[in-house]
């Protein structure tokens, strides 16, 4: 009986995985692909999400995805921002919004990588509280003068 009921529960949990395979990773790789082509500024303008959340770009005009070790650090680190912003997106409730926390996620960005990650921020932050906490403060400078933005520093 134990082995039938252990069974019956791991077929129940591969139809499960699958039919949540079949409906998520598809507007994953879509919402991830969204935010990549905004943070690139439209160098790449699709995203492949296989299983095990590894990524892949396709560079705008070309058949041909890459992966992120054929991809320069900076556009790998957008990628996986990109790749993390999809799935808060999509597993967060919208209906009721709660924060979303990001923790030295542009540490590595340089200044114009950062931009454009700050603006999406930004964007996402018109239907959700974002928390973003850096031990850099670019991202202070950034939001200086918004005033829907808190600067609160920490000192060690």
């Amino acid at each position: 009986e134990e082995y039938d009921a252990l069974e019956l529960a791991i077929g129940t949990l591969a139809e499960a995985d699958s039919e949540l395979q079949s409906r998520f990773s598809p507007e994953l790789s879509r919402r991830a692909a969204e935010y990549f082509r905004f943070l690139t500024d439209g160098r790449y303008d699709g995203v492949e999400v296989a299983r095990d959340l590894s990524a892949r770009a396709q560079p705008e005009g070309d058949a041909v995805s890459r992966g992120t070790d054929s991809l320069s650090a900076g556009a790998s680190d957008q990628l996986y921002l990109a790749l993390r912003l999809a799935v808060c997106e999509l597993a967060l409730p919208e209906e009721e919004p709660c924060p979303m926390i990001l923790d030295d996620a542009l540490v590595n960005f340089d200044e114009q990588r950062l931009v454009r990650a700050l603006e999406l921020i930004r964007k996402i932050a018109e239907r959700r509280q974002v928390l973003l906490f850096s031990c850099q403060e670019r991202e202070a400078r950034y939001f200086e003068n918004d005033p829907a933005a808190a600067h609160i520093p920490v000192g060690i």
